[in-house]
């Protein structure tokens, strides 16, 4: 009963061990980024898609989950404003108004039309091509939602500070691009090339132009 007790307990510390070395080997190829966004005006934003990519196939691609994805309706507004998916993942629209939504998208990536009654979802619809697809809503032509479909590279949202964080890249050169909803031009997106240090933070901005909103004070919908 000893000896049992005295082999688990050895074999418990060769497997820590190996583990701590290998997160050390593993920090000691891989570094963060942290890209900063701002707007013209030195402001930073949030909802902008920040994506990496790896000059060399090695490093390229990070597969994200193809778990069900949810754009809540509350208050006659989408939430997420901006939502980052990977290719094939389904999308589901909860409903959470006591009134109903016509959803729709007339975007070449996915295109569909569907409505969700009250305080329902709808079936998952799943999003097999990469881009930008617009949701529109039919009743209330106000509500708008972007769904950004990843097809490579590593893309994150970023936060109300403005900051799109990656963690762990394995050191080399990236190529950086940044997408925003609201951004003047779409069709030649800003682009940074960064190399990633070993075993450190490595902090780059963006500034990217974006239209300015509207002034103007438009009315609640009554129901």
């Amino acid at each position: 009963m000893g000896k049992q007790i005295f082999y688990k307990d050895v074999l418990l510390k060769v497997t820590l061990t190996v583990l701590v070395v290998a997160c050390l080997v593993s920090r000691a190829t891989a570094g963060d980024l942290i890209i900063s966004v701002r707007d013209s005006d030195g402001a930073l934003i949030t909802n902008a898609v920040v994506t990496v990519t790896a000059v060399a196939g090695k490093h390229d691609v990070r597969s994200g989950a193809k778990r069900v994805h949810t754009v809540n309706q509350k208050d006659t507004a989408y939430n997420p404003f901006v939502s980052v998916v990977a290719k094939d993942t389904p999308v589901e629209f909860v409903n959470s108004d006591s009134w109903g939504h016509h959803v729709y998208s007339f975007s070449k990536s996915k295109r569909f039309d569907i409505t969700v009654p009250a305080n329902t979802s709808s079936t998952p619809i799943v999003f097999d091509k990469p881009g930008i697809v617009i949701v529109g809503c039919n009743i209330h032509d106000r509500m708008l939602a972007y769904i950004y479909v990843n097809g490579g590279g590593v893309p994150v949202k970023s936060d109300k500070k403005g900051r799109a964080r990656f963690l762990d890249l394995e050191a080399g050169s990236y190529v950086v691009s940044v997408w925003h909803p609201m951004m003047k031009s779409k069709r030649n997106p800003p682009v940074l090339s960064v190399n990633v240090d070993k075993e450190g933070v490595n902090q780059r901005e963006f500034t990217v132009k974006l239209k300015r909103k509207s002034k103007k004070k438009r009315k609640p919908y009554k129901y």
